[in-house]
């Protein structure tokens, strides 16, 4: 058979009558588009490296990024040197409240104290007063001091316009951080986008590949078409990657412009923060909700020739008599050689403290039996001392210590440690830390028990304070939780929870009685723990917080310094005329004496007032007012800012439980909360224990030996009667043998 070449065949016909073009011709157009195919993924190389130039871009973003911190870092330091020369200001202001006082005490007054004014007075005083040189040093000083007090006065101006400024640029931050959030994302969805190109890309180029194989040995048609279905998609994605890639830039410039000014605004959020916490501290002070109490004139301390106390007695110390006799030659004449006589001692006593580890070796004497019987064992011993936990060598004083140490003296885990070094035990930290699980069974009867008991109480205080558990950022979740406290006549109770809501303030109160007066502030969750319990607790709100929201709206407004000190006084009198209705009370009766109903009349009468006044002050405000947030919460909480005046037992603050919550804030902030949800709940445990301990003046290192100990005799479980462990049920004998020597 003859073999024709491909050129020498005719073309087939084509449906119409048109021509089919000459294999010359595909071949050309089949070289044409493999050069595009070509340009095509030199221009994909091209959009690789322009990937790796955005990258090294990125880079110098870092960079940019390390200076603006470098530079934030600057700027809190500044803040550092500001707050200094707040406090310096603060130290001004007592000076010159000093200064103040003493042209009160010269007969000096207020409006007096300009120049002309000061000049007149020092006539005045040299024309009226003897020793008129040294009036009219005085008079010199204050006015120096005047001058200084205006000088800082303007300077305390300009720190409350530039707190104020930075308020209404702080309200604008929200809105940036959400703006800045959302272009993070949309940064992140374009590199996605941009990544899934680069698989486009790869994926067209295996194809293109596979397109030249197949048009090799496909006919010429079928290789055109494919051919031009890869550049079309070709053309597509390098559409989509140059548009990407203009709205990638664009993205990056927002997302610098949007980051400096992100930290500008926190640079400043910092300072004004410092600002307000120095203004903060110069307005509270050491002021008490009860106001300025008159003093009695007498100097503080003893008064000469009065009588004293004396030393005081410790009768139940123990006692080591020591003998101490001078030598053989000392009681011997020097002269004569005759002995001397004993005429008696002389007593003396000193006060000692001996704390030391040591080593308490235990043998177990081993007895073999002499005779044959088969019923009785061949050896006996010593029943094993008792241990607290199985496999260790520190005996219950030891655990009983670290417990005291850490959650009585509020030392963190390295003190304690370091502690227990330094009396001859060293312990790692570790040690201690990995038994906390250990001791949380031990604990639990006793906190379900005050709890049990704090829930017949008629009376209960609470409050709630932030704490920190480290082991919540592993669940995805933020470290902050909180530590609730309930606390009763002679208990307190503690709980953290990492929610603030009224769910966990019903862990705490969800037991408790009708008609329990809960003594609070007038937090939200209160309020709806009081609705779901259906009205069967009754809430006193704390006038000491009531009063904290009159001195917040005077903070640096100097035209409401007047309005704020009136506002004070009124419940300074609410407090000294309820305590002096309490002094009139007496529980044990029904019918009171006449004082009492005087005084309690008296007390109702100024709450009338106090409510009346605030009624009459809000109507006149208009509705954007700064003390209108004061005075509204006055009105709305009337009911339960007036529980005390019906029961007289009802204390009109919360401080009871913020003293309590005092200590657990020190631990906190000494030992940073705690690490694990289970070293949570031991910390809960033992200051309720700890606290209910001090509150009915049980010597919590005895009561933790003993508690300790009778755990180990019960092997490691906590004994099953508990009345010999609370106060409440504990009788006196018992009650003193854990009360603290002396």
């Amino acid at each position: 058979m003859a073999y024709r070449d491909a050129d020498d065949e005719p073309a087939p016909p084509v449906p119409g009558g048109a021509a089919v073009p000459a294999a010359e011709d595909w071949r050309h157009l089949y070289e044409e588009t493999l050069e595009r195919a070509e340009a095509a993924e030199a221009r994909a190389e091209e959009l690789k490296w322009a990937a790796v130039a955005a990258r090294t871009e990125a880079g110098t973003y870092r960079g940019l990024f390390q200076t603006a911190r470098r530079k934030r870092l600057e700027a809190v330091e500044r803040a550092r040197e500001a707050r200094r020369t707040a406090r310096r200001a603060r130290s001004l202001q007592a000076e010159v409240r000093r200064l103040h006082k003493l042209l009160a005490d010269a007969g000096v007054e207020s409006g007096r104290y300009s120049v002309t004014g000061l000049r007149r007075e020092i006539v005045r005083l040299r024309r009226e007063v003897p020793r008129a040189a040294v009036q009219a040093r005085k008079i010199r000083k204050l006015h120096k001091a005047n001058w200084q007090l205006r000088v800082d006065k303007a300077a305390l101006r300009r720190l409350l316009y530039d707190a104020m400024r930075g308020y209404r640029e702080t309200r604008r931050l929200g809105d940036q951080a959400e703006r800045v959030r959302a272009l993070k994302d949309e940064t992140l969805d374009l590199r996605y986008a941009l990544k899934r190109s680069e698989t486009f890309r790869d994926k067209l180029k295996v194809r293109l590949v596979g397109a030249v194989e197949t048009a090799r040995s496909l006919s010429p048609a079928a290789a055109d078409a494919d051919l031009r279905k890869a550049l079309r998609r070709s053309r597509r994605h390098k559409a989509a990657m140059t548009r990407l890639s203009r709205e990638n830039a664009q993205l990056r410039r927002t997302v610098g412009r949007l980051r400096h000014r992100t930290g500008t605004q926190e640079t400043e959020i910092a300072r004004l923060r410092a600002t307000r916490a120095v203004l903060s501290k110069a307005l509270h002070g050491r002021r008490s909700e009860m106001g300025e109490r008159p003093g009695s004139g007498r100097p503080r301390g003893q008064v000469r020739g009065a009588p004293g106390h004396g030393r005081t007695p410790r009768p139940r110390l123990e006692e080591r008599v020591e003998e101490h006799h001078p030598t053989a030659e000392a009681r011997t004449c020097g002269s004569c050689g005759k002995p001397y006589a004993a005429v008696g001692a002389e007593r003396s006593a000193l006060l000692e403290i001996e704390v030391k580890a040591h080593r308490r070796m235990i043998r177990r004497g081993r007895w073999r039996r002499t005779c044959d019987c088969a019923s009785a064992p061949v050896e006996v011993s010593a029943p094993p001392v008792p241990r607290l936990f199985p496999n260790t060598s520190y005996g219950t004083s030891v655990w009983s210590r670290v417990l005291y140490e850490r959650y009585a003296c509020l030392r963190p885990v390295q003190r304690v440690a370091g502690w227990l070094g330094d009396q001859g035990l060293p312990v790692a930290a570790g040690t201690l830390a990995d038994a906390v699980p250990r001791f949380v069974p031990l604990f639990e009867p006793l906190g379900a028990a005050i709890l049990a008991h704090q829930d017949e109480a008629a009376l209960r205080h609470a409050d709630e304070t932030t704490w920190r558990v480290q082991a919540l950022r592993a669940q995805g979740r933020s470290a902050r939780a909180w530590l609730w406290t309930s606390v009763g006549d002679d208990t307190a109770y503690f709980h953290i929870d990492p929610s603030r809501s009224a769910a966990a303030a019903l862990t705490l109160f969800g037991g408790l009685r009708a008609g329990t007066v809960l003594v609070c502030d007038r937090y939200s969750a209160y309020k709806k723990l009081m609705r779901l319990l259906g009205g069967m607790v009754i809430l006193q709100f704390c006038w000491a917080h009531m009063r904290r929201d009159f001195m917040q709206c005077a903070a640096g407004q100097v035209d409401l310094a007047g309005w704020c000190e009136a506002w004070l006084e009124r419940i300074a009198a609410i407090y000294r005329l309820n305590a002096a209705r309490l002094v009139c009370h007496d529980p044990g009766m029904e019918r009171q004496s006449a004082a009492f109903d005087a005084a309690q009349e008296a007390l109702e009468a100024a709450l009338d007032d106090v409510f009346a006044r605030a009624g009459r002050e809000l109507d006149g405000l208009p509705e954007d007012a700064r003390e209108g947030k004061a005075l509204r919460s006055l009105v709305n909480h009337r009911e339960g800012l007036t529980v005390f005046v019906e029961r007289p037992r009802t204390p009109m603050d919360n401080n009871l439980a913020e003293r309590l919550l005092r200590g657990p804030v020190i631990g906190r902030r000494l030992s940073f909360g705690s690490d694990s949800e289970a070293g949570a709940k031991l910390a809960a445990l033992m200051y309720s224990v700890v606290g209910t301990l001090n509150l009915n003046g049980i010597d919590v290192p005895r009561w933790l030996d003993a508690w300790l100990a009778a755990c180990a005799a019960n092997g490691g479980e906590p004994p099953d009667d508990l009345a010999p462990w609370l106060p409440w049920l504990m009788d006196d004998a018992r009650r003193r043998a854990l009360t603290a020597p002396g």
